[in-house]
């Protein structure tokens, strides 16, 4: 292959190193500008074999027909300390922007406000350390931590 014939194949690497979650073939050929998705398939399948001939510590793996790239399994351990904080849903998300616009808030006023589904984004947002809830009478306070402040570089 010449260098314009590369080009999609690195296209695709690219897309799938930056994401964060797995690519449909119908994503990699829209983002790398080929409409077959047999040929997009056929790169992509280039891509595994070449990051197992070169002995790779990154590999290319198919998850319910959409592709993703990771660090292999017999590494992952021994580097997973460089990642950073598993992603937020956006529920919890949502209730960490209300929070820290607040500075504090309870629990209570959040679900009058955006519903019961509140309790799972706190819950989730306790145990990834960004949110404190401190028992006040029938509720809770909720208030960002130092986590959230150096995590997200801001002042509180």
């Amino acid at each position: 292959m010449d260098m314009a014939e590369e080009e999609p194949k690195r296209i695709i690497e690219a897309a799938l190193f930056m994401s964060s979650k797995a690519l449909s073939i119908r994503e990699l050929a829209s983002v790398s500008g080929i409409a077959a998705p047999g040929f997009v398939t056929g790169l992509v399948e280039q891509l595994i074999k070449e990051y197992e001939e070169r002995g790779s510590a990154l590999g290319i793996f198919n998850e319910s027909g959409s592709y993703i790239m990771r660090v292999r399994p017999e590494y992952s351990e021994r580097v997973a300390s460089f990642a950073k904080e598993a992603e937020i849903s956006k529920m919890a998300l949502k209730v960490l922007a209300m929070v820290a616009k607040r500075k504090h808030v309870e629990q209570s006023k959040l679900v009058k406000m955006m519903g019961s589904t509140v309790y799972d984004g706190v819950k989730e947002l306790q145990a990834k350390g960004f949110l404190s809830a401190e028992k006040t009478g029938r509720t809770k306070m909720l208030r960002p931590t130092r986590k959230f402040k150096e995590y997200f570089q801001g002042e509180i």
